[in-house]
């Protein structure tokens, strides 16, 4: 019998405290993923590939992962394709004949979703359905649209991948639009998020575990998340809601200007950086004051250096992104130099290229918060 709650490496108790299958559910990102290629090998998307049209109209569902995924991928492509790329809650008047519609969500019985498929059918858009095709959704279709509803069932926190995956599949199928930059396609987005969630496997030890690692640091503190950029932003957004939902751990976003204003106020109200001191010694410096949030800051590869740069300063601060490499350096200062210059465009917006490491460090962080669930947090 199990008393008291599971040490991150004590593999056995991680098993068997997780008893809701939470590890082999987000495991499952590069599955739903791998599913949207082979509907792409299947000839699924063929429809779209001689199509200029005028607009793509994503119209989301009104919970669930389909709304912040479609701000990811409209951050990342929006402005290397050549298609207005529109994001509604639900399918605007002005819809034709010429336009893609694209319906995204968990829910077939959101009646948003089926007002929009049945419109969208009846003013002879192309629709492409990337929710469940079952009940009130099916039925307003009437066996029009494209399908690329989940193949594979995961529980619905862990849905974000899928609907990435599908969305990108939509915009490189467009092959008659022009798309500049370096498109990633679908077969190795979920290449490396296997790669990613096989190295965070719970018997991979906390010293290999990039996931461990980052639930480490988010155990018995509180935490603000910040994205240099609209897309890293959304992965913020993300993370907050991923460590809620799964630990219910309760977390803040922030812009970088509220993060420098925190951190300004707590050393003038404390008389003191918010920083953890190897020579502080309760005995001789008398109780520590409250400390403050961790901040970690979600970014590229690319832009790492930079951001730590425009960072520093700002105490207990976490980089993270995506790479293969180790995250546990993210607390310190980032030593050495630059890496290869990046364009002016890398460092000022988000790009094709940086869906991979952006979907990679969703999955370790939801792969973190499993772990703090697992740990009793």
């Amino acid at each position: 019998m199990r008393t008291g709650a599971p040490d991150l490496d004590d593999v056995e108790e991680l098993i068997a405290a997780d008893m809701d299958g939470l590890l082999p559910s987000v495991a499952l990102a590069g599955a739903q993923v791998r599913s949207v290629a082979e509907a792409q090998r299947e000839g699924v998307l063929e429809p779209l590939a001689q199509l200029r049209p005028r607009s793509v109209v994503i119209v989301c569902g009104t919970t669930g992962a389909a709304s912040p995924a479609t701000q990811l991928v409209i951050a990342a492509i929006s402005s290397r394709i050549d298609v207005p790329i529109v994001a509604a809650p639900a399918l605007p008047g002005w819809i034709g004949p010429l336009d893609v519609v694209v319906v995204a969500g968990d829910d077939a019985g959101d009646m948003v979703l089926a007002d929009a498929a049945a419109r969208s059918v009846r003013r002879r858009a192309e629709v492409v359905v990337a929710a469940p095709i079952e009940g009130p959704l099916r039925d307003a279709l009437g066996g029009n649209g494209i399908d690329l509803s989940p193949r594979v069932p995961v529980d619905p926190r862990f849905r974000f991948p899928g609907f990435v995956a599908a969305l990108l599949a939509v915009f490189v199928s467009l092959t008659q639009v022009r798309f500049t930059g370096q498109v990633p396609q679908v077969g190795d987005l979920a290449d490396a998020l296997d790669g990613e969630a096989v190295a965070n496997h719970p018997g991979n030890e906390s010293f290999h575990n990039r996931a461990k690692l980052l639930a480490a640091r988010l155990d018995a503190r509180s935490s603000v998340w910040v994205g240099d950029t609209v897309g890293t932003a959304v992965v913020a957004g993300q993370a907050a809601r991923s460590l809620l939902a799964l630990a219910g751990v309760i977390s803040a976003v922030a812009e970088v200007g509220d993060v420098a204003r925190l951190v300004r106020e707590w050393s003038e109200r404390t008389g003191s950086t918010p920083s953890e001191s190897i020579f502080y010694d309760p005995e001789i410096d008398g109780p520590a004051p409250p400390s403050p949030p961790r901040v970690f800051v979600a970014t590229t590869p690319s832009r790492d250096w930079y951001v730590r740069r425009r960072l520093d300063g700002l105490g207990d601060l976490d980089v993270l992104t995506g790479d293969g490499g180790s995250d546990a350096d993210s607390g310190t200062s980032g030593r050495g130099g630059p890496p290869a210059m990046p364009t002016m465009d890398d460092l000022a917006a988000d790009s094709p290229g940086d869906l991979v490491s952006l979907m990679v460090l969703i999955l370790r962080i939801e792969m973190a918060a499993v772990y703090l669930r697992l740990i009793g947090n």
